[in-house]
């Protein structure tokens, strides 16, 4: 284990974090990337944390299960190809679409049932999908704080998508319980 770092985590909702506030403050944005920018920049001027974790459930485009640490992120659902951008890529912006590495999480706002439909165009391979982390990843970056992202694979982001995320969301609370006691130990923040 670490030394006990100044951490905060955030999430979505309360239903993807039960036990979680033992180990640091759990700040919730709600659903959605917009949501998600507002509420990260509150919680990184009220408590300016060292470290944000973000954890959260997330659909599988592929054979991924359990909890995965992202390493890449990218915003599926803006797609101004017709100006010549490649989809995932922000207009106007000094960014460009990341190489894959390690696993790529595709964030957008909505609610992903098909997966191979709805990440058509997108030229790089995903491996997870979900609705806040690439703008949370975005608000650090911004206000130059450290982020790491945890999310448990509830669903294969097909028909069944919802019912599994109903039944699966707060399954991964006590995986991330344990990562969190083993690799960082409590807030300081607490």
């Amino acid at each position: 284990m670490i030394e006990p770092r100044k951490y905060i985590i955030v999430a979505a909702l309360e239903i993807e974090t039960p036990g979680l506030e033992l180990f640091a403050p759990v700040f919730f944005t709600g659903v959605g990337k917009v949501n998600a920018a507002i509420k990260m920049c509150e919680a990184i001027l009220l408590y300016q944390p060292a470290l944000v974790i973000n954890y959260g459930s997330a659909g599988t485009v592929g054979s991924n299960r359990g909890l995965l640490r992202v390493d890449t992120f990218v915003q599926w659902d803006i797609d101004v190809r017709g100006l010549g951008i490649p989809r995932g890529v922000t207009p106007y912006s000094e960014e460009s679409l990341p190489k894959a590495k390690g696993i790529v999480l595709a964030s957008g706002d909505t609610f992903v049932t098909n997966s191979a439909q709805q990440l058509t165009g997108l030229d790089i391979a995903v491996d997870i999908i979900d609705m806040e982390a690439y703008a949370l990843y975005k608000a650090c970056e911004h206000h130059k704080t450290p982020f790491v992202c945890y999310k448990y694979v509830t669903d294969a982001t097909d028909a069944n998508a919802s019912t599994d995320w109903m039944e699966n969301v707060a399954k991964g609370s006590a995986l991330f319980s344990q990562l969190l006691d083993e690799q960082y130990g409590p807030s300081l923040l607490l």
